[in-house]
Parts: structure tokens; C-alpha cells; sequence
């Protein structure tokens, strides 16, 4: 099955790299489409990037008080030691502006923002931006159970389903927090968690979103894959980097999206054996 999206593939600079994320990320439509015809779809997207973004990586910020309602409530609840601790580390909420962010991930899954932010008015209201991008309960999309002999797989459309703990008995899996988390490295933002929450906040006419922010120390800290599986440090660096402005119709491809799942297999076995 596939799903709308848009890909910053505009960004990527070699070409082979850019038909590989067109024909393996992506669904090609039609799906027999050949490689000069992808390189086409390349072509275009550069085409549709447009001028750089002027304060790419400088977004305007305004604190937000622990002191207010949602902060304050936020901070009661059983996860709150994960922000109380990033607090002590120097971490603070802010509303922060959107369109700057350094965007690090390829692409958005549009029906998937459209599930988060499908009902916000136009311009959402504070409320609503506080409750899908700091909400204080946990998402708890469908888990789907399978069993066979002493194997179990558990799988979710929602990237958010996890391992949060290992032991000598088993295995402890939930739910990820799903909030919008942008970091400051070397001087530049990044949006580090929350994309398709981003985006939706932007496409209702938002300019600015409620966010946990910190300063980390090192590429990985942000995201930054050097495997190729997010844009390169170097090019979110430069002086043209890719940001949350790009993923707009009129600068992003359009494309289908080939859905993921989670998967967490745990498998046990049973023995006896003799005492020496």
C-alpha cells in the first residue's frame, strides 16, 4: 500500500542516490517508470526548490513559562521526569517559528499529518497547538498481535511503538513521546522530532508552534545520519540547506510513499537440563 506524501528529493545531489529514493522509498507511478523518467522527477523537483530560505536555521523564539497551563500540566504528569531532567540539563519550551527549521528527513507522510492536525481551524487556535504538539496523552494507535509456535510479532502503522526496556524475563515495549522537539547545533535549529505534527501545524496556517528545545553537542544528537538515511550534515550546514518552508506543494515533489510498519519480534525457548 502506498500513502501521499512530499519529498525534498530536490535536495539530494547524486543522482543515483535520487533514483533510489525514488523507486525504493517511493512509489512510481506508473511502477514500471525507468530510470531516465525518475531522473525527469529529479529534475523537476530541483526545479521546484526555489531560492534559499533566508534565516534557515535562525527561527524567532519566544519562551514559554513553566508557569503556564499546559506547561504546568504537562509537568505533572508520570513522564515528566524526561522533561524535568532535560530541564536541568538547560532545555526550556518555546514557541518557535516553523518555516525556518533545518528539516533532516527526506520526506512527510500527508494522510499521517492530515490524522494529527485534519480538524485544527485555520489558523489553529493556541489550544490546539498545545495539544498536538505538547499533548499531555500518549497516542495509542493500533497494535496488531500475531503468534506462532514461540514467536510473537507485534506490528503498528506508528513508528512510535518501541522497546523501552530490556531484562532477563523479557522485553518492556510502549509508546515513544510524541512531541515536537527542536535542537540547536552549532548555532542552527533543527527540527529534531515531529515533522508530520510540524507540518500539519504549518499547512493550517500556523507560523509558529509550541515546542521542548536544547542545545545538543554532536550531528548525531540531532538525527543526522551518515548512512544516508537523512540529508548530510555538510548540506544542512550550507548555505542552502533543506527546511520545513521546502515541504509545500510548490516547492516539494509530490509523491506516494510506500508505507512503513513496525515490527518487534521476540521469540523464547523452553529447555531441560541435567544439574552437574
Amino acid at each position: 500500500m502506498a500513502t501521499q506524501g512530499l519529498s525534498l528529493v530536490g535536495f539530494v545531489a547524486d543522482q543515483a542516490a535520487a533514483i533510489a529514493h525514488l523507486r525504493n522509498s517511493c512509489v512510481p507511478n506508473p511502477v514500471d517508470k525507468t530510470d531516465a523518467q525518475l531522473v525527469a522527477d529529479w529534475d523537476l523537483a530541483k526545479h521546484h526548490l526555489g531560492a534559499p530560505i533566508p534565516n534557515a536555521g535562525n527561527p524567532q523564539m519566544t519562551p514559554i513559562p513553566n508557569s503556564h497551563p499546559n506547561i504546568a500540566r504537562l509537568l505533572t504528569l508520570p513522564w515528566a521526569p524526561y522533561f524535568l531532567n532535560l530541564i536541568g540539563l538547560g532545555a526550556s519550551f518555546q514557541m518557535v517559528e516553523i518555516d525556518p527549521l533545518l528539516a533532516f528527513q527526506f520526506t512527510v507522510d500527508t494522510e499521517r499529518s492530515n490524522g494529527h492536525c485534519g480538524n485544527f481551524g485555520n489558523p489553529p487556535t493556541e489550544q490546539e497547538l498545545f495539544d498536538c504538539c505538547l499533548p499531555v496523552e500518549l497516542s495509542k494507535d493500533e497494535i496488531h498481535v500475531s503468534q506462532q509456535g514461540q514467536n510473537l510479532v507485534l506490528k503498528s502503522r506508528s513508528l512510535n511503538l518501541t522497546v523501552v526496556a530490556e531484562g532477563p524475563i523479557g522485553l518492556q515495549f510502549n509508546w515513544t513521546l510524541p512531541f515536537v522537539h527542536v535542537v540547536r547545533f552549532n548555532g542552527r535549529c533543527y527540527l529534531h522530532n515531529g515533522y508530520h505534527r510540524a507540518y500539519g501545524v504549518r499547512a493550517a496556517g500556523a507560523m509558529m508552534m509550541p515546542c521542548m528545545f536544547r542545545d545538543v553537542q554532536t550531528a548525531d544528537a540531532v538525527g543526522i545520519r551518515a548512512d544516508g538515511q537523512t540529508f548530510s550534515e555538510g548540506l544542512l550546514a550550507s548555505q542552502n540547506p533543506p527546511t520545513l518552508a521546502h515541504f509545500k506543494v510548490d516547492r516539494a515533489l509530490p509523491v506516494m510513499l510506500k508505507r512503513t510498519t513496525r515490527i518487534l519480534h521476540v521469540s523464547w525457548s523452553q529447555h531441560t537440563m541435567y544439574d552437574e
